[in-house]
């Protein structure tokens, strides 16, 4: 089949509209991890597209006889410095479902489970009830939790003795997370590597950003979905380059080329000033990012490391230097070894990147976001 829904601004549903190579081989390793009863995580940035690879995997799963999935997404919350039990509510499933806003109903094969949210005890109970008629009653059942290191700030419960529960006591009922920060998600997931847990069956896959030939091909199908013609490739390749070949950021690019096209631009124009407007919605999400974070570790000296790496770009830098770099902003921690701290929770969370023992921001918007920041 062909897409006939190009640029879109919302996760994929269908296999055919999914792109590249890393994309669709993703939808492959999760549904088989998923299919042999192992636990499934998925991580990279935000916007490259792992809400798409779960969904088209969750469809995917769902044609097959006597399979199902329930699906929840945590990425609203990601800011949050705390979630509460009445936050897991799922956001889909192949199962009927009511939802109120003190519990949600699933109901299956003539069997309804409520699943309370008024205190941690009924929701403990209720949600284990609704694993276990899940696995009773069907073949496989898969539980997607998406973005899933929000789990790590949910306030009165420990959510992963459920987790565990699960892994221990129904082998057909499979797990999935996803993680835009990959180093927290793990380390939530699995806080001690000598302990074995839920995660010692975990089968970890990193999802790519496009190459620029993966998306100026997506560009070029796209626009000529939409009955128009670009004759310069290179202007495509550009666009991908400086977007960080965020699939997210690029699709953007694709639409906006498209709307000044249908005002009467030619693609000739459209091309360029498409390029500033999606550079500047990238740069906004970023900065976006940036304060999500910020209000999680509410530290200056973060900040202060962040434009520390970010000025230096090209160079990467070790501890010592950015440390005598923060010294001269007056953001410097006590000591030195201090440093270390902040670097590995923002290389945790995704924003700084290492090779031995030299730190650096990889991504050019970012770059640009943190020097250019001010929370709003």
């Amino acid at each position: 089949m062909v897409c006939k829904n190009f640029f879109r601004t919302r996760p994929v549903m269908e296999e055919e509209c999914l792109w590249g190579e890393g994309h669709r081989g993703a939808v492959e390793d999760l549904l088989s991890a998923a299919l042999r009863g192992n636990t499934a995580v998925l991580l990279g940035p935000r916007r490259v597209g792992k809400t798409s690879v779960v969904s088209v995997m969750a469809e995917k799963l769902r044609r097959k006889r006597g399979h199902h999935y329930v699906y929840f997404n945590f990425s609203r919350f990601i800011g949050s410095r705390a979630i509460s039990i009445s936050d897991i509510e799922p956001k889909r499933t192949s199962l009927k479902m009511i939802t109120t806003s003190k519990s949600y109903t699933i109901s299956f094969r003539g069997l309804s489970v409520e699943v309370r949210k008024t205190s941690i005890e009924e929701f403990s109970r209720d949600f284990s009830t609704l694993v276990r008629v899940i696995s009773q009653n069907a073949r496989l059942g898969v539980l997607i939790f998406d973005e899933a290191q929000v789990l790590a700030r949910l306030k009165n419960l420990d959510f992963r003795g459920l987790l565990q529960e699960i892994t221990d006591s129904y082998p057909n009922i499979s797990l999935v997370f996803t993680g835009s920060m990959p180093g927290m998600l793990v380390e939530y997931l699995n806080p001690s590597a000598e302990r074995p847990n839920f995660m010692r069956s975990a089968e970890i896959f990193t999802l790519p950003r496009w190459s620029t030939g993966e998306g100026r091909g997506y560009l070029m199908e796209g626009f000529r979905s939409y009955g128009i013609s670009v004759a310069n490739e290179l202007e495509l390749s550009r666009a991908v380059e400086e977007l960080g070949g965020v699939p997210g950021f690029v699709s953007h690019y694709g639409i906006t080329v498209v709307n000044f096209v249908r005002d009467g631009k030619s693609p000739e124009e459209a091309l360029p000033m498409a390029l500033e407007k999606s550079r500047r919605y990238a740069l906004e999400e970023w900065r976006k990012d940036i304060e999500a974070f910020l209000n999680v570790y509410n530290s200056e000296v973060y900040m202060g490391v962040l434009r520390v790496l970010a000025e230096a770009y090209p160079s990467a830098l070790r501890g010592a230097e950015i440390y005598r770099r923060l010294q001269s902003l007056g953001l410097a921690p006590t000591r030195v070894q201090h440093v270390y701290k902040y670097l590995e929770t923002l290389e945790k969370a995704g924003f700084v990147r290492s090779s031995e023992k030299r730190y650096w921001i990889e991504d050019p918007l970012l770059r640009e976001a943190v020097k250019k920041f001010s929370p709003h």
